[in-house]
This record gives structure tokens, sequence and C-alpha cells, in this order.
């Protein structure tokens, strides 16, 4: 990287909005805006007010994005290339129903920071929401009551500026604990700035991972909903998941009716390769290893007709396991510990593109030895990211409102497939 500040990254499209350089300048140099055109968080940068301390840099998930700042002892290295350290694999669900079924899957992480927040081991927990007056945004908030954790509970497939709220945790209640919930990015970002800020770590006590494919951006939800004919502007909510699993995209209009989308109708759109980030393109942390405890949705054969939700859960540091096995917790989640070659096989193809096809996707752009291993891997790497490259014109986002949804299908499908069987023979 050549210049000493975040406008670098962001001139390189490499900003993944996490929003870390925004709460830890020093200066309050930045501000996090939408870029229209992209449909992404990116830091506004206020050049009369930097001092050039490179800060911002400095805890920035991508200019020092290193799997070797994960969360291992010093003693110990990673178990599991794919999946990094970690003390045990669970598949679980919470105990109350009603949290369970109205989960992404199965309701741990709500359950565990309501356990955490009234057993008071932390006094609150950053989390996100879509925002009432604009619920195609998210709202990033420190929820301080069960009511408030609730409502953040679900997954939102759209890009989310978590840590700009890091500035507010810095500046609470001196004995004040938190936990946080998060994608990699966000976990890497917070990491690097503990190391910048020690308030940041003493008062950060848990970290909640989110397995991650990829952030859509927000043309994806937008697009989607323009082609089914929905106008934004009707819209007076929107769930991205919940009513079981895998859930549907609810949306509520103003006029109080309801339209249900199921998950694998709306995601073959809004999940497809036309809406990734570069970022995206090169990440190698699909299962939030840096967290203390990270989770997904649980593909696996056995689970494929539970409707109601049911987690993939990975212990990661004795913070995690420690609150796993407190006496209190027992009635209120299920766990059953597993082969970590269940996590393995239940996300195959998503670490297959992580692990693999990222980190040539990381040679293609860095101009490394790029036939050095798998040439073919290197070529399907090449196409994706080829493919996602040209849909960044404005007039390509213009052919895709007018393409029918079988074609877009089909585009997905194709390299799905490719990414199937190519995941199984790695």
């Amino acid at each position: 990287m050549k210049s000493d500040h975040i406008i670098q990254i962001i001139n390189e499209d490499l900003c993944v909005g996490c929003g870390t350089c925004v709460s830890i300048c020093p200066n309050e140099a930045l501000d996090i805006i939408i870029d229209k055109n992209k449909g992404i968080y990116i830091p506004k940068f206020n050049e009369k007010i930097c001092n050039n301390c490179k800060t911002c840099l400095k805890v920035c998930p991508m200019y020092r994005f290193n799997l070797d700042s994960r969360n291992i002892p010093k003693d110990k290295k990673a178990e599991n290339y794919l999946l990094g350290h970690f003390f045990n694999c669970y598949i679980g669900y919470a105990t109350d129903v009603d949290i369970r079924y109205n989960s992404s899957s199965g309701g741990l992480i709500t359950q565990l920071l309501i356990f955490a927040l009234e057993n008071k081991i932390i006094d609150g927990a950053i989390v996100t929401k879509m925002k009432k007056d604009n619920p195609l945004e998210p709202e990033t908030f420190i929820a301080r009551t069960k009511k408030d954790i609730i409502e953040s509970s679900k997954s939102k497939y759209c890009p989310v500026p978590l840590n700009i709220v890091l500035r507010e945790i810095i500046n609470s209640k001196e004995d004040e604990k938190f936990a946080i919930v998060g994608l990699p990015c966000h976990i890497n970002g917070i990491i690097n700035a503990e190391k910048i800020n020690k308030k940041l770590k003493d008062k950060i006590i848990i970290k909640f991972g989110i397995f991650c494919n990829h952030t859509p951006n927000f043309l994806a939800t937008e697009l989607y909903l323009e082609k089914k004919g929905i106008k934004k502007e009707k819209i007076n909510k929107l769930e991205y998941r919940g009513d079981g699993w895998p859930g549907y995209m609810n949306i509520h209009l103003k006029d109080k009716s309801k339209i249900n989308v199921p998950l694998p109708e709306y995601w073959h759109f809004i999940g497809s390769k036309i809406f990734y980030s570069k970022f995206c393109f090169m990440c190698q942390d699909a299962t939030s290893e840096s967290a203390d405890i990270s989770f997904g949705d649980a593909w696996l054969p056995e689970f494929m007709d539970d409707h109601i939700g049911t987690s993939i859960m990975i212990s990661r540091t004795e913070t995690g396991e420690k609150l796993l096995k407190m006496n209190k917790l027992e009635n209120k989640i299920k766990l059953n510990k597993v082969n970590n070659n269940e996590v393995i096989k239940s996300q195959l193809e998503m670490l297959y593109v992580h692990k693999i096809l990222n980190f040539r996707t990381k040679e293609l752009l860095k101009h490394y030895n790029l036939f050095e291993s798998n040439y073919l891997d290197f070529i399907i790497a090449s196409l994706s990211f080829f493919n996602n490259y040209i849909f960044q014109f404005s007039f390509s986002m213009k052919v895709l409102k007018y393409m029918p949804f079988q074609i877009i299908w089909f585009y997905n499908t194709f390299f799905n497939t490719i990414y199937s069987i190519r995941a199984r023979r790695n």
C-alpha cells in the first residue's frame, strides 16, 4: 500500500465497510457513508484534520489481514487448516421454541446473549437490526435488554458498519463489559483495534462470530425488490431470515400486508457472485476463526427436514468454552459434541471458496506465481472474479433489471455446481 491513510484501501476497492477506522481515528477525521453506485459503506475522509498517524491503516482488517493473528495460543498451531484453532465443535439449538423458530438457525447466539446479560456477565451486546425509518439499511447499536437482543436476531444480508459503535464502547462506564456479534471482517477489525486501544480489550469480553460466505451489497436487495415489483418506499419492515429454517425473507408493507419469499428462492439472486465486493473474493476466513465462539447453519442431510432450526457451533477460546460450560446454561440450550469433520461437511463449498479459490484470487491480484498449484482452481477463481467485475458497470445493472430470474438462477447454479464438484475432490 502506497498511501499513509485509509484512502488507499478505498481507491483499490478493498474497503469492507466495517467502520473500525471511523471509531478508532484519534482526530475523528473519518465518517461512514454509503457509496450509492457500489452499494457499500466506505469511510469519508477529511484530509484537513488528519494528522497522518496511520491508525486507520493499523486497524483495517484488509490492510492487516493475517490469519496468524487468530485466537491461537502461542504454544499451539491451528488444529485444522479449514477451521482454524478450536476447543470443541457442537450442533445445537435454543430450548426456547420461540427464540429458536424466529432466529436464523437455532437461536444459539440470541439465547447466549440473553443468558450473559441476565447473569451480569455483560452489560450489553453490540448487535444489528434494520432501521425503522429506512428498513433496507442496518442499524448497529448496544443491546442492553432481552427485548433489544431478540429484536436484533436473524441474519442481515447487506453491508453492516458494525464497528462504528466501538467509539461508544470506549466512552462507556469504566467497569462495563460487552459482547459483540459480527462477521469475520468485523471481528478481525476489533482485534486490530484492541492492539491500539487497551480499553476495548478490557471491555469487549466475548466475541461471537458468524460464518460468512460473503456480504451482498445493497444493490442486491434493491434490484431484487424492483424486479419483484415491490417499491422500497412501501416497505415498513424487512427481515432476511426467520419463521423457521431455512426461513423466509419477510417483507412487511405499510398497508399491513406481508410478502414471504423462501430463502432458496431469493438467495439465488441476492447471494449470487454478481453482488460480491472485491474484499470478499480475497477473504480466507469463512468461519470467524478469531472469535471466541463461531456459529453457522447446520447444512447437513440429517437436518434438512428440521424446519425449526439447528446451528453448527465452534468454541475457539477458553472464554468461549467456559461460557458454554456454565451450569445455569444447561436448560437454556441443547448441545451435542460433534467431530470437526461434520462442521467441514456442512460448510464444504464455502470452505473451498474461501480457503482455495480466494487464495487463488489473491495470487491473481498480486501477480504471484499463478500456476504454482492446481491450475483448474486458478481458472475457476479467475472466471468468478471476472464475472463479478463486468457487473460493476452501470450498463450491466440495467441489463440485470430486465434479465429473467431463470437466467440468473442458471448463472448462480453453474458456479455452485462447479464449487461443489471441486470441493469434494480437494
